[in-house]
């Protein structure tokens, strides 16, 4: 991107354009073709959700500006709408079919899909194994579903910005946001946190979009033990699903193999020791990433 482009392209542009936000055009057609009298109504919704992190975070910000509503957080999709009641569903199911979409019709854009829906699932994973670590795992799921929401959001304003930095080349979690400090002069993260704060969000997950990428949060007193663990356990599965799309011949690697790439790649060097299940993980990565397969297959981003 020239300075010129730099000084159209910043903070307050973004912000001014952040409700931007398309569905899958698959998901919208789904959604159109629910019947809310179905008794699984919701639990459907739900299931689209997991495919599409902008509906999530519409559902989530719909359930968090319900007037006289209940404060305390939601990160369940069905709960979530239980909360928003049948008739605001209605009216927001409305909006959302009549909302532009938005057609990942190459590689580079469908891994955003797939990066989302893998860390959710080895967020998820991770809440519930790592030991001495006391996460809710819906919300460690709904955190990785949504960690790159600001991406998602870019993605929709300024596609070829996105493109921009990814032609650039980055490796890692931690060089992506040195290459979008270089080529923005912003990050993703601070989109999203913006973002966040517009869609009211719960705290803890707009919280976590604005320091995902700040990994040395257990030097920091002042900062709880439940949100590092949180960020944490974000982060490592932001690591693990990049090891997985920038090394699609894992599938073949040895048990031993794995488990030292793992270790080498998505342990940051500025956390403190912690139990990680590495183990359990290569057993069950396979089937994680199956299951993670599926979802995409039914989104249209596979």
């Amino acid at each position: 991107m020239d300075e010129q482009g730099k000084r159209i392209f910043t903070l307050d542009f973004v912000k001014d354009r952040i409700d931007n936000l398309p569905l899958l055009p698959t998901v919208v057609e789904q959604l159109k073709l629910l019947s809310n009298d179905a008794v699984d109504f919701y639990s459907k919704v739900a299931e689209l959700a997991e495919q599409d992190p902008p509906l999530a975070a519409k559902v989530l910000s719909a359930a968090h500006t319900v007037p006289c509503g209940p404060i305390r957080p939601v990160y369940v999709i069905e709960k979530a709408l239980e909360r928003i009641g049948v008739f605001n569903t209605l009216d927001l199911m409305d909006q959302l079919t009549s909302t532009s979409v938005f057609e990942p019709t190459s590689p580079g854009h469908k891994i955003g899909w797939r990066h989302s829906v893998e860390t959710a699932r080895l967020s998820r994973f991770l809440a519930e194994n790592v030991v001495g670590f006391n996460v809710n795992p819906d919300l460690a799921y709904m955190s990785g579903l949504l960690h790159d929401i600001g991406r998602f959001v870019l993605l929709q304003i300024a596609v070829k910005a996105v493109e921009a930095v990814d032609t650039k080349g980055w490796n890692s979690p931690e060089e992506l946001s040195d290459v979008e400090q270089q080529v923005y002069g912003f990050t993703h993260a601070e989109v999203g946190y913006l973002a966040a704060q517009h869609w009211n969000l719960p705290r803890t997950i707009t919280n976590m979009l604005r320091f995902h990428h700040h990994y040395d949060l257990w030097a920091f007193e002042t900062v709880s033990v439940p949100f590092k663990q949180l960020l944490t356990i974000v982060q490592f599965a932001d690591f693990l699903s990049v090891l997985m799309i920038k090394n699609p011949e894992w599938p073949a690697w040895s048990k031993t193999q794995l488990k030292g790439a793992i270790v080498e790649f998505c342990i940051h060097k500025s956390w403190p020791p912690i139990d990680f299940p590495i183990n359990k993980l290569v057993a069950q990565l396979p089937k994680i990433s199956e299951q993670c397969q599926r979802v995409l297959i039914r989104a249209g981003t596979a």
